[in-house]
This record gives structure tokens, C-alpha cells and sequence, in this order.
């Protein structure tokens, strides 16, 4: 599915409600068959919720790899494969692993956000502007 709208709309203010990042005013969210309005952001990730937000969110200062690995951090399940997953839909990320993702350009850590929520194999991806600098 894709949400589209001109500037301040309420694209993102939706994205951050259903990821938890703001507090609905009213009604409910269901995520499957839970209800998740008063859930934490980190108990949706782990219910199965990847967000992307926009500017991307990376951890500058921690290499490429590291970035990836805290996509895993706070899983239940470690696929063993998840990151060779992800660096087949961005082979680059496994050639820059070992580089700082800060000095990557945009569109890089555009890539390495994607990816990061990606390796968790998330059942909803939130992606807020994914285009943005690629």
C-alpha cells in the first residue's frame, strides 16, 4: 500500500502513530488481531513492525555492519541468514561493512536504513519518504 499526499497532510504523523511514537487523540489500532494503541514502539517492532523514518535514523558512528546488527539487537528470533538477505537487495552494504555509516552519501544510508529494518523480516514495513536521497 502506498500513502500519498501533499506537505502536512498527516503522512507522517500517521506512520509515527501506528508505530507508537505518538498517541492517538482517539479510536483504537489493531495490528492483526491485537490491539495496540497503548503498546511501547519497541513492542510493536517486536510484534512484527519495521519503520524507516524519514532522515533515515542511522547510527553514524557505527560501521555499516553494526547498523545491520541492530536491526537484530532486539529480536526474538535471530535468522541466521537474515543479513546475507538483505545484502542480496543491497550488495553494496556488504562491500561498505566496514565503513562508518556516517560518511556514507544519503542515498547509502537511505539503503542501510531500509536494510537495517528489513533483517528483522518484519511482517509491516513503515517506510516514511524511502525515496528521499537515493
Amino acid at each position: 500500500m502506498c500513502l500519498l499526499g501533499r506537505n502536512g497532510v498527516g503522512k507522517t504523523t500517521l506512520l509515527k502513530t501506528i508505530m507508537g511514537v505518538l498517541r492517538p487523540v482517539g479510536g483504537s489500532l489493531r495490528f492483526g488481531s491485537r490491539d495496540i494503541t497503548t503498546t511501547a514502539p519497541h513492542e510493536r517492532a517486536r510484534a512484527g513492525i519495521g519503520y524507516v523514518p524519514q532522515g533515515c535514523g542511522i547510527f553514524p558512528y557505527l560501521t555499516v555492519t553494526e547498523n545491520l546488527l541492530m536491526g537484530l539487537e532486539a529480536a526474538r528470533a535471530r535468522p541466521a541468514d537474515a543479513l546475507d538477505e538483505v545484502y542480496g537487495y543491497f550488495p553494496v552494504l556488504k562491500e561498505m561493512g566496514r565503513r562508518t555509516a556516517g560518511v556514507l552519501s544519503s542515498g547509502r544510508q537511505q539503503q542501510l536504513a531500509i536494510a537495517r529494518a528489513l533483517v528483522r523480516r518484519p511482517q509491516l514495513l513503515l517506510l516514511d519518504e524511502p525515496t528521499e536521497g537515493i
